[in-house]
Formats: structure tokens, sequence, C-alpha cells
């Protein structure tokens, strides 16, 4: 290939995908990338996941929900907005971000030490407060169907907001959550949470983890066969956006 041939590519923007950066109330920033559904928006607003982690899993979820909606009644996916909240500037993936926000307390001794912690509600609060009325006002959103998705420390996140404010969405999904961040948490998910792990997660007990907290709050499990931590949420990835739009 000749490097005048080379000149003949050219930056590539996914469709309907919109992005905007925020400094929120504590004076964290992040990238908020929203994408929307080719179809009018029902009376009601769109459904809509929100995804945390926007560099892991924003792209995936997008795609899926895009392609798996056209047919809705093959695949049980309904037309949706996917609102990915990426770290910074959504460039790459932030690790201190990512414990500070997701968590509210401290790790278990020996565990990531020296990594920050304990801002779940300030995170909280910035979603709330902050990221839904934002995209409310760009794209028109369905109160009565909000889903939350996250995946490990992100999954702990999602758990801990259903048991703190369960009111903020509607439908939660949380995928490897990171339960041996604190084993001491309690809550009644039943139909609206939707837990998830892969069938090769056996560090930290991770699957004996899921399972106990899975039947101890009356949530919905699934196990992804011959999936790993970074391979479950892809695995499961039609479940979550079913979960997501079911009524």
């Amino acid at each position: 290939m000749t490097h005048a041939a080379n000149r003949d590519w050219t930056p590539h923007q996914p469709a309907r995908q919109q992005a905007r950066d925020i400094v929120a109330a504590d004076g964290r920033r992040y990238r908020i990338v929203v994408s929307t559904p080719e179809a009018p928006a029902p009376v009601e607003g769109y459904p809509s996941i929100l995804v945390l982690d926007g560099v892991q899993h924003f792209a995936a979820m997008s795609d899926g929900a895009s392609s798996l909606s056209r047919r809705p009644q093959k695949t049980g996916v309904e037309r949706m907005v996917v609102i990915g909240v990426f770290h910074g500037d959504g460039q790459g993936l932030d690790a201190d971000a990512r414990s500070r926000d997701y968590t509210s307390v401290a790790p278990p001794s020996g565990e990531l030490v020296g990594k920050p912690f304990g801002g779940a509600d300030a995170f909280r609060r910035t979603l709330s407060d902050e990221v839904l009325p934002l995209v409310g006002d760009y794209v028109p959103l369905d109160p009565t169907r909000r889903t939350l998705f996250g995946h490990s420390l992100g999954g702990l996140f999602v758990l801990e907001a259903l048991a703190q404010q369960p009111d903020q969405f509607n439908r939660w999904i949380s995928i490897s959550p990171s339960l041996w961040w604190r084993d001491d948490l309690r809550l009644e998910g039943g139909d609206a949470l939707l837990l998830g792990i892969g069938e090769r997660e056996l560090r930290r007990d991770m699957v004996g983890r899921t399972k106990a907290f899975a039947e101890a709050s009356s949530a919905r499990l699934l196990i992804a066969p011959n999936a790993d931590h970074g391979s479950a949420p892809l695995a499961l990835l039609p479940d979550a956006l079913r979960h997501a739009t079911g009524r």
C-alpha cells in the first residue's frame, strides 16, 4: 500500500452519537456520550440505560442496542438511549477515579493499598442531579424506564446505589460485582435487579459470592458459560439490554 493510499483513510465518527464534557459540583470532570435511536421518541420518551466505565462498555452497549432493537419482536430489545459516563476526557481507564467514585467504604485490609475510595455518594448525586437532567434536556427520556449498568467496581456501585436510592433508576444491572470489597451489603432487589457473572471468575470466590448475594436479594442471576471477568459483560450484553427495556 502506498503513502498516497494511506491518505485516503479519514476519521470515523459513529452516527447518532453526541458527547459533552462536564465538571461536576465536586470539581470532578466527566465526558457524557449519548447514543440515540433513529426512530422518533415515543410520547413518554425513550427507555434509557446509563453505562458506567464508558471507555470499556459504551461502544459495545450502544452498538448492541442499535443492532438488536431493529427486530424487537425477535430479540426482546426495544429502541433505547444509551448514556455512557467516562472519567476525565474519556480517553482511557482511570483506576483511581473508579475506586473513588464507585465505593463508599475502605477496601479490605491489604487490598488496593493507597487507592482513593469513598466517593460513591457524591458520584450518585452527580448522576441524579447533573447527568440525567442534562441528557433529558437533550433527548426525551421515559422517567419510568431508566436502567443503571455497572461492571466490577461499577457493579458494586450499582448495588450500593440500589440500596441507598432505589427510586433513582427503575432497573439495575450489576455484572461481576466486586462483592469482595464489602461483605456486609444487603438489599432486596427482586425483579428489578439483574446480576451476572462469568463461569470462570474464580478469583476472590466471585462466582460463589455473587450466587449467595443473588439468593439473599431475590435477584435474577445469569452465569455466562466459559466467560471470565473481562468477557462476562459482552457475553451477557443481550440479556442486559432485554432487562433494560423490559416492562
